[in-house]
C-alpha cells in the first residue's frame, strides 16, 4: 500500500483503474471531479475544489490496494470517501403540517422572504429573480440565458442559486425565530 502522497506514478494508475483508454478514463476522471465539486458545493462548502481535490488525493493513496481489491464503478468508491471527508448534513425532521394555515403567518414569511430578498447583494437579487422567471420552456430558456450572460455552465448556476437558497432560507428562519415586535 502507499503511504506517500500523490505521485504522477500513483496518478497513471489511478488513469489505468478508471479505464484502459487513457483518453476516456481522463474524462472518466474529470467527470467525477466536477461531480465531486458539486456535491460539496451543495453541501454548502465553499472550498468545494479543494474537498474534491483531498477526495482523489485519498484514492491516489489507495490506488494499490484498489487496483487488487475493489470491485464495481470506481465513481462510487470516490463518493463513499467525499462522504467522510465532508458528510452530508442530515435532514431535519419536517415539522408536522397545520392543517389550516394562518394567512397572517403566511403573509409574514412573505414580507420576511422579501426583506431578506432586498438585503441580498443587487447581483445576487437579480440572479434569483431572473431564475425563477417564466414557466416550463420559458424558464429553460431564460436560465440558460443567465448561465451564458454570467460566463458560467449551467450547473455552476444551479450551484450559485443552491448558495443563494441557503442564505435565503436562512434569513428568513432567523426572523421567524425573533420575537415579534408590536
Amino acid at each position: 500500500m502507499n503511504k506517500g502522497g500523490p505521485t504522477q506514478e500513483n496518478f497513471e494508475k489511478l488513469l489505468r483503474w478508471l479505464d484502459p483508454d487513457r483518453d476516456k478514463a481522463g474524462e472518466k476522471h474529470e467527470k467525477i471531479r466536477l461531480r465531486l465539486i458539486r456535491i460539496f458545493a451543495c453541501r454548502g462548502c465553499c472550498e468545494a475544489e479543494d474537498l474534491a481535490d483531498q477526495t482523489v488525493n485519498v484514492v491516489l493513496s489507495k490506488i494499490d490496494w484498489l487496483l487488487e481489491n475493489y470491485v464495481g464503478d470506481p465513481a462510487l468508491y470516490f463518493y463513499g470517501v467525499a462522504k467522510k471527508i465532508h458528510p452530508p448534513k442530515p435532514k431535519p425532521l419536517p415539522d408536522p403540517p397545520t392543517p389550516n394555515p394562518d394567512h397572517d403567518e403566511l403573509e409574514q414569511v412573505c414580507r420576511y422572504l422579501d426583506d431578506c430578498l432586498d438585503n441580498l447583494p443587487s447581483a445576487d437579487r437579480g440572479i434569483i429573480l431572473r431564475y425563477h422567471q417564466g414557466e416550463k420552456q420559458e424558464k429553460i430558456q431564460n436560465r440558460k440565458k443567465l448561465a451564458e450572460e454570467l460566463k458560467i455552465s449551467r450547473n455552476a448556476l444551479r450551484i450559485k442559486v443552491c448558495h443563494i437558497h441557503s442564505r435565503l432560507k436562512e434569513c428568513v428562519e432567523r426572523r421567524l425565530r425573533q420575537p415579534p415586535t408590536d
